[in-house]
């Protein structure tokens, strides 16, 4: 099988040295034919896994973290081509939802074994996701980390992002419309999920699964800034969902709109802002596992 590894080198770049050449040399005894490429920037690991099908490759393998492999789904959605995860991220959402080594090497003995399981993807404004996509705080946090502070201190830098510029959010409140009008909720925080992880082991959404066919929606209803960190307290112990001001749904399609500026987030990247569209694609991704 000839497959492309598309290596993101700022995701932890000791252990890219250090595990990178091992787990290709696991691949290539398993009968991969393997050519790989170092991403420079964003956006660059999409571009190079769309061109890796037009090459005529067979899988596309993703070293990297969640970021880096939203690009490469997004790179070979609606080509059929298998995906791969060798997990050098901060989280690795998508591993652990797959039940996947998260020691690289471990992981390129899994992908060996060719098997394959077809996921659902989310999709946004023609964007695909395989974990989740959010508005309200998180999404302010995001478009507040600082990219050389991630390099260092990877999914934490989220965290500090939000702590240190907390007293400058301002909640806003979220219309949603579920499967067409189904059931219209109000929120100022929500999250629009296919994976139960979220953030690496918290589970805002405890009932999603990546291929069941629906997307899980957590709705936090409170109006004040204090409120959230009582629900971010409760999410950690796995109490949020008893919560008065929270409500949780499964639906297929949700629309989201607001009358001020709210961010959106997809996958941990800015995606932009509301209003969006966000449904379930089933089955859409072949993903090694």
């Amino acid at each position: 099988m000839k497959a492309k590894v598309i290596v993101n080198p700022d995701s932890k770049p000791r252990r890219v040295k250090r595990y990178l050449k091992p787990s290709v040399g696991i691949l290539k005894e398993n009968g991969f034919q393997v050519s790989i490429h170092f991403a420079k920037g964003p956006g660059e690991i999409l571009c190079v896994a769309r061109d890796s099908v037009r090459q005529g490759f067979e899988a596309v393998i993703i070293a990297g973290g969640d970021g880096s492999l939203n690009e490469g789904i997004n790179g070979i959605m609606g080509t059929g081509v298998p995906i791969g995860i060798l997990p050098f991220g901060g989280s690795n959402v998508v591993a652990r939802e797959l039940g996947m080594p998260l020691h690289p090497v471990e992981a390129a003995a899994v992908i060996a074994r060719k098997r394959i399981r077809k996921i659902d993807l989310g999709v946004i404004n023609e964007r695909y996701f395989a974990m989740m996509a959010s508005c309200g705080y998180d999404a302010y946090a995001v478009s507040r980390t600082s990219m050389k502070i991630k390099k260092i201190i990877h999914r934490y830098a989220y965290i500090w992002a939000g702590l240190k510029d907390f007293m400058g959010y301002r909640p806003t409140s979220i219309t949603l419309d579920l499967d067409r009008g189904k059931v219209i909720e109000q929120g100022t925080f929500v999250v629009i999920a296919n994976t139960h992880y979220y953030g690496g082991w918290h589970q805002v959404t405890p009932y999603a699964e990546i291929d069941d066919g629906f997307l899980d929606v957590c709705v936090y209803k409170g109006k004040f800034q204090l409120g959230l960190v009582r629900f971010a307290l409760n999410v950690l112990s796995k109490q949020h969902l008893s919560m008065k001001n929270v409500r949780y749904y499964r639906v297929q399609r949700a629309e989201l709109h607001s009358s001020r500026k709210t961010l959106v987030q997809v996958d941990g990247d800015l995606l932009g802002e509301l209003p969006i569209t966000a449904e379930i694609v089933p089955g859409a991704m072949d993903i090694f596992y």
